[in-house]
């Protein structure tokens, strides 16, 4: 899909500014820009001034697209991280002490042409967790190609993240339920005769990113909206036009404690 869309106008929304700062406060951002760099690759922006990109308002939205403007800023990309300190670049590398919390993610990598498919994917992964006690912190994205399906940060109550590291407790929820529901992925795959197979893989790594909700996709002309699991029946792909994004701002609810026993 050729990007047409008018990136600086679709920014200027308000609501799509407040939904992007909103999910990306006190978390370290990447800004991917359509300009190349000299190995071919499009530039990403993790820094300015030797210091990490953050965005705690909407208006530094505006202020990063401002500053970043020759090279053309076209995706927001926001940390499973969430850190204490977020000034020096010592300080978003420090992972087991200055992580004070961590958003787990199955990421679900699809095709857009593909999305029903991808739809029973998810579903996999949200009744497991179902099955697991959490319902209510959970949500997901359609990122572009695929689905981000997330568990609220705060669905771990400070007394687990006190007895376990939130490095720990991201990869180990995403890896424990991946385990359990990887034939029935296979399944899936082999049921449709995919000849691009979808994928889940466990990218729980220390420096790990992913889409902010309403951010624009790095290539496709699709917004990245957000919708709870009991949205997954009714979900159609048109809900990701830019122009009108069916976009579900629930992604910010949880329930305390919910993941506890998971964790």
């Amino acid at each position: 899909m050729i990007t047409m869309i008018d990136v600086l106008v679709y920014y200027s929304r308000s609501v799509i500014a407040k939904e992007i700062a909103d999910f990306s406060r006190n978390r370290w951002i990447a800004l991917q820009c359509k300009q190349i760099s000299r190995d071919g690759r499009p530039i990403i922006v993790r820094y300015f001034k030797e210091k990490p990109l953050i965005i705690q308002n909407a208006r530094e939205v505006y202020r990063l697209l401002k500053t970043f403007k020759r090279l053309k800023p076209r995706t927001f990309y926001a940390s499973a991280n969430v850190y204490n300190d977020l000034s020096t670049k010592e300080a978003v590398l420090d992972y087991f002490d200055n992580v004070i919390a961590r958003t787990p993610t199955w990421d679900i990598d699809s095709e857009y042409s593909q999305w029903k498919y991808t739809l029973e994917v998810a579903r996999l992964i949200v009744d497991e967790l179902e099955k697991e006690g959490l319902s209510k912190s959970v949500y997901l994205k359609w990122s572009g190609n695929g689905i981000h399906v997330h568990v609220h940060e705060k669905a771990f109550s400070d007394e687990i993240y006190t007895r376990i590291k939130p490095i720990d407790i991201g990869f180990s929820v995403v890896e424990y339920i991946l385990r359990k529901i990887s034939d029935k992925i296979y399944l899936i795959n082999q049921k449709y005769g995919l000849t691009n197979p979808i994928k889940v893989e466990n990218l729980m790594d220390p420096q790990r990113i992913f889409t902010a909700p309403l951010s624009l996709h790095k290539t496709l002309d699709v917004a990245c909206i957000c919708f709870k699991p009991d949205e997954i029946d009714n979900f159609d792909i048109s809900w990701t036009n830019p122009e009108k994004p069916r976009h579900n701002p629930d992604w910010r609810k949880y329930i305390k404690g919910e993941g506890d026993e998971l964790a």
